[in-house]
């Protein structure tokens, strides 16, 4: 008899441990919407992951690193769950299974630990083949008016366990947006958590676990107002240890079903820049889509252009599920008072004439330019301070490549005052891209005479950083632009070396003064820009920027161009070169860091046109100085080093 009874043991043991189910892993990733190392991360780490679905689950927290943002403000119990329970360090994070899988990441060795970018496919099938101790399975429905979510959790025991355990389920969702919800330029997270049930904690499990034990969890949970129901939101649950947070098994939920009757916008697109002055009269379009599973035949938009009062328009067609159709809306009347931005915005509703249950995807807008096309007299002048107005940047890429007015009211960012353009090169995905921000019209009377001085500042990542800056013009309202000046890499260079963090001027002494003449500007009403091109740089930055007319003044002399000192670094001797638009007076001195005259390098008077100087540096300790140029009419300087 007790043979027989060890035998059936035994063919019971045997049962489990085939019904036993592979462990699937949960990789929970710290990520945010203004995060510039995360937007640079997540692309390649994504990839990685996707490639191992049969085996890993990923979900993402947003969370307030380095500022609260758009996520934030609508999920702040996630934020405050996760950071009290990981202590996270830093943004992009990670946690595998509940521990931090690669304790020995960077340089020293653990200061990265937990970050993405060490994360490997090794990680992955080593914790994959670990056995789990539990089964789940997990399905997710809808009630009837598709805000809340029930989920139905069964738990298996295949290998006896004891711990503080607890069952812990979140609603997760990828989102796209249309334009970035942050500062960081991406428009894609991928299964964000969007809430957790029934709360932050948790569902608390029993503590001891035998082979064969089962238990069925009924988990219901409000969906949150900013859900968009066509987006597929699905249930992810996992058994964690509370004592070392391990993680024990982990299981995904088929997503949602779409409701039959829908509608959003897929976009609203305006003119990207416009010349006008008084009131104008715009036209603009939106994409109407169809994310519901049934057909779409009419609904309503409401559009304004600056918060105005709602128009509407009454759309009828046929529509297949998924399907989207561009909508043409009657011109609007904008008033220009200055140059400055506007926006068109859009609203659907009434799809095939019933309540729209979804209502996050159903709004839409675009910003627009409009350059007030009655030109400024020179002189003119900006420093892009709070009282400073009329510029315009664009974005033209989807990762945030652009420029922006940065401030620090704490530490002067510009070369004088706290604002400057800046545009984060090193954070941006893509390299060869371009964008350009605009001044306003100006008139140039007599453009042989007129010149445009600015103050740049620039660092790279590494010495082969292809990127420049052109100033560009257009006399067309921006629809074709030529460029009157450029320059790229190392010459450009006014700060050190950086490749690991977002290189931010901290004093004037950072900046050096560029000059471009105007002389080949046709007469009359024009735009000028300023277009950087990305090749991998860390970051860039434009302040003070004059236009001056040197008409009736005897026209005094302007340095053409820009001052070059090669080699740079130099060692004994240098070369400097530059050219003049007029006979002038010209002093040349070298200044180090603290202001200090180190070297009168030349006091006397010069012709127009090209000069070089050797320029003694024998004497110079090893260091970073300045060569200042003053003229009759202008004064110039450019970094260079001294390496001994």
């Amino acid at each position: 008899m007790k043979k027989i009874l060890l035998s059936v043991v035994a063919l019971a043991s045997i049962t489990m441990t085939a019904m036993s189910q592979t462990r699937m892993t949960l990789h929970e990733e710290f990520t945010g919407e203004n995060c510039g190392p995360c937007a640079a991360t997540n692309p390649d780490f994504w990839t990685l992951i996707n490639g191992y679905s049969s085996q890993l689950i990923h979900i993402a927290y947003m969370v307030p690193i380095p500022s609260t943002g758009f996520y934030c403000q609508r999920t702040p119990d996630i934020v405050t769950r996760m950071q009290n329970y990981y202590a996270i360090p830093f943004a992009p994070y990670g946690r595998y299974d509940g521990h931090v899988p690669d304790p020995s990441c960077g340089s020293p060795a653990g200061s990265s630990a937990g970050h993405p970018g060490c994360f490997t496919a090794g990680d992955i099938t080593t914790e994959a083949a670990i056995a789990a101790p539990f089964n789940i399975t997990v399905s997710n429905v809808w009630n009837s008016a598709f805000d809340s979510v029930t989920a139905t959790i069964t738990v298996t025991c295949v290998t006896a366990y004891s711990g503080t355990l607890y069952l812990r389920t979140v609603l997760a969702e990828t989102n796209n947006f249309l334009t970035s919800p942050g500062s960081n330029g991406e428009t894609h997270f991928e299964n964000v958590v969007q809430a957790m049930y029934p709360d932050t904690l948790g569902t608390p499990m029993a503590g001891s676990w035998a082979v064969g034990n089962t238990h069925t969890y009924t988990i219901k949970g409000a969906v949150p107002s900013y859900v968009d129901k066509s987006g597929s939101p699905f249930i992810v649950c996992w058994i964690q240890n509370d004592v070392d947070k391990s993680i024990q098994q982990a299981a995904k939920a088929t997503p949602l079903p779409i409701m039959a009757t829908d509608v959003a916008t897929a976009g609203t697109a305006g003119p990207a820049m416009s010349c006008a002055t008084g009131t104008t009269s715009l036209t603009h379009s939106m994409v109407l889509k169809n994310p519901g599973s049934g057909t779409l035949t009419s609904a309503t938009i409401y559009y304004n252009v600056d918060g105005g009062t709602y128009s509407s328009y009454s759309w009828s067609g046929s529509l297949a599920s998924t399907a989207t159709t561009t909508v043409t809306l009657p011109a609007l009347s904008v008033t220009v008072n200055a140059a400055g931005y506007h926006y068109f915005a859009d609203s659907v509703a009434k799809p095939n004439g019933v309540v729209a249950i979804n209502q996050v995807n159903n709004y839409s807008y675009s910003y627009f330019f409009i350059e007030n096309s009655a030109a400024a007299a020179l002189p003119f002048s900006t420093s892009f301070e709070s009282s400073d107005t009329g510029y315009y940047s664009t974005d033209n890429y989807s990762d945030g490549s652009t420029w922006e007015d940065w401030y620090n009211t704490s530490t002067p960012l510009g070369h004088t005052g706290s604002h400057a353009m800046g545009a984060e090169l090193g954070y941006f995905s893509s390299t060869n891209v371009n964008n350009t921000f605009y001044l306003p019209e100006v008139n140039l009377t007599n453009p042989a005479h007129e010149k445009i001085t600015f103050w740049e500042a620039y660092a790279q990542i590494a010495t082969t950083n292809t990127d420049a800056l052109d100033v560009v013009y257009s006399t067309n309202c921006g629809s074709t632009w030529t460029s009157i000046w450029t320059m790229t890499g190392t010459t450009m260079a006014t700060m050190a070396l950086n490749a690991s963090s977002l290189v931010v001027p901290t004093a004037a002494s950072n900046y050096a003064q560029r000059s471009a003449s105007l002389s080949s500007v046709p007469a009359g009403s024009v735009i000028i820009g300023f277009k950087y091109t990305h090749g991998g740089g860390n970051s860039m930055w434009v302040d003070d920027i004059n236009f001056v007319n040197t008409t009736n003044v005897n026209a005094l002399a302007a340095i053409d161009g820009k001052i070059n000192i090669y080699p740079n670094p130099a060692n004994n001797e240098a070369t400097l070169s530059f050219s003049l638009t007029e006979q002038s007076d010209v002093q040349v001195m070298i200044v180090d860091a603290l202001g200090r005259v180190m070297n009168n390098v030349a006091n006397e008077s010069m012709e127009a046109g090209a000069h070089t100087i050797q320029v003694n540096t024998s004497m110079l300790a090893s260091g970073v100085y300045n060569m200042v140029i003053h003229t009759n009419g202008d004064t110039q300087t450019e970094h260079f080093s001294i390496v001994k």
